[in-house]
């Protein structure tokens, strides 16, 4: 499902959009980097963050190295962010963490302040999911598959994304219930537990889809 977008396209939205679908651990990398301009970061060829700072790269957001120590062929590749790139990532992880406290704040009954810890974290990761399932949707969608299997793929690989956005739905819905019973009541610890396993299978599912879309569209990444 190769894109033929123009790459000169790559801008603040589509960075948002990227950035976004990362987990929890490549966004961390990208977070940290942003805070040192100019550092090295390292990542595994053809992984989520050698795909985007591939992107990157193209608006001069960041600058491969061709250093073997530090880019070994067909297994790792390396990066400097640049100054302009640490901007961007900047502003928009904020962003991104904007929208996420938004959506978190949508969940019924949930209250900042008197939540247990655990209903918190939960909620965290709903809005997060929602989020990284939704955007890594857009993305599918703007993608301009060649041929009718490329094609074919596409509708697969948005087909299942819908299926994990029920999920993570489903799992917010739990947690609204269990607010509504009592975290701490017998229902309430189930419908808790219930949720948990159903956020831990969407992030396994999405995780997985995302590779696949991953290596379909960006095969041509060079390594």
């Amino acid at each position: 499902m190769n894109d033929s977008s123009n790459p000169a396209a790559f801008g603040a939205r589509q960075l948002r959009l990227w950035l976004a679908t990362l987990s929890p651990g490549d966004l961390s990398v990208n977070e940290a980097a942003a805070a040192r301009p100019g550092s090295t970061v390292a990542t595994g060829v053809r992984s989520a963050n050698d795909a985007l700072w591939s992107q990157m790269e193209r608006v001069g957001w960041t600058q491969r190295i061709t250093d073997e120590l530090l880019s070994i062929p067909g297994v790792t590749s390396a990066y400097v962010l640049t100054e302009a790139g640490a901007r961007a990532v900047t502003t928009e992880l904020a962003a991104i963490a904007t929208v996420i406290g938004q959506m978190v704040g949508k969940i019924e009954g949930r209250d900042p302040h008197t939540a247990p810890e655990r209903v918190r974290r939960l909620c965290d990761i709903v809005g997060a999911l929602f989020l990284r399932t939704t955007c890594q949707s857009t993305l599918a969608r703007e993608a301009k598959p060649a041929g009718e299997d490329a094609q074919a793929r596409q509708r697969e690989y948005l087909l299942a994304l819908d299926e994990i956005l029920t999920g993570v739905s489903t799992a917010g819905i739990f947690i609204t219930d269990a607010i509504a019973h009592g975290p701490d009541s017998d229902v309430g610890l189930d419908l808790l537990e219930r949720s948990t396993a159903g956020l831990h299978y969407a992030d396994q599912c999405l995780t997985d889809w995302a590779a696949k879309m991953r290596t379909e569209q960006y095969g041509n990444l060079p390594s």
